[in-house]
């Protein structure tokens, strides 16, 4: 698996990609976009969530830049993508339920 970074056309394209997310989340971090997340979230804590899920998605991007420049084993991909994965996991599994409840409390005012 390690030999398929060294391949330019598939470099090129997690590049791009992760050019693409790192661009997405600097929009969302300044509310440029990303409103769907909040959907009726008229909330203080609203641009809280706008900058926490930007900054994911910044960080995201920034980690897909480094993987082709790595020189890991298969294993160690694997291993690192599990770790993303779990803590992707719960970062949106938090920030839905947060969602939620800053919604109920809303609702209930």
């Amino acid at each position: 698996m390690a030999d398929v970074f060294n391949q330019e056309f598939v470099v090129a394209l997690i590049i791009a990609f992760s050019a693409y997310i790192i661009v997405r989340g600097i929009a969302i971090f300044f509310g440029k976009a990303g409103k769907g997340y909040l959907e009726n979230i008229q909330s203080p804590t609203g641009r809280l969530y706008l900058q926490l899920i930007g900054g994911y998605y910044i960080v995201s991007g920034v980690l897909g830049l480094i993987i082709p420049r790595l020189d890991w084993k298969t294993e160690d991909i694997y291993f690192a993508i599990a770790i993303f994965a779990i803590i992707s996991v719960v970062f949106w599994i938090t920030i839905d339920l947060s969602m939620k409840r800053s919604r109920k409390k809303l609702q209930q005012n």
